[in-house]
């Protein structure tokens, strides 16, 4: 029983270690690139060893969708549950946009955004994956809400879906001209605006 469970340990952390690879190639090499010998020259293992784990190339970049979009949100979840103060939340959502660069997750997600047929499981996957991150921004911004007197005016639904949205754009546009500096410059803008957000006071509860 303890080799059964040496050897599903081992297998465990050799899928790991493909999910890794698959990330770094498409950050790399962008969707088209990240062939099986890409995969495996990047985690370096044999192309072969990719089938064993993964019915095929398809399957395997299914999985790196779920496992780096499984971990982020993770992240994102624990830091960012019970924050009632949108200047905190900025100064939150900024590091974590810097380590989603870091570890490749928003580039390696929009090739796959990029690179997914209508229809695919790929797709499919996206669509799960961008709902998950909607349902979290969902929380996040009904936590800032709660007692604003703009809380009636806003549909948290609809502002949750925008935010998402231009978070996947704002990587976008920054893949596409090479300009570092707007992120930042995005964030200033909301710290900004997130300054004069938490001056407006709460409506008190009637008994």
């Amino acid at each position: 029983m303890s080799e059964l469970r040496s050897a599903d340990g081992r297998g465990a952390e050799t899928r790991t270690r493909i999910l890794d690879a698959t990330l770094a190639s498409l950050v790399r090499n962008g969707y088209g690139g990240t062939t099986a010998r890409a995969i495996a020259q990047s985690g370096g293992f044999a192309p072969g060893v990719i089938y064993y784990h993964f019915a095929d190339l398809d399957d395997l970049l299914v999985a790196t969708l779920a496992h780096t979009c499984e971990a982020r949100a993770r992240r994102y979840r624990s830091e960012l549950s019970g924050i009632d103060r949108a200047g905190r939340a900025v100064e939150l959502l900024r590091e974590l946009y810097r380590e989603d660069t870091e570890v490749g997750h928003i580039a390696a997600v929009q090739e796959i955004y990029a690179g997914a047929r209508p229809g695919s499981r790929a797709a499919e996957r996206l669509a799960l994956e961008t709902r998950r991150w909607e349902e979290l921004a969902e929380e996040v911004l009904t936590t800032l809400l709660r007692g604003k007197p703009l809380a009636s005016l806003v549909r948290v639904p609809v502002l949750a879906s925008a935010a998402v949205a231009f978070y996947l754009g704002m990587e976008t546009l920054t893949h596409l001209d090479g300009d570092r500096s707007r992120p930042a410059q995005l964030f200033d803008q909301a710290a900004r605006l997130a300054s004069v957000f938490d001056r407006i006071p709460r409506l008190r509860r009637r008994g």
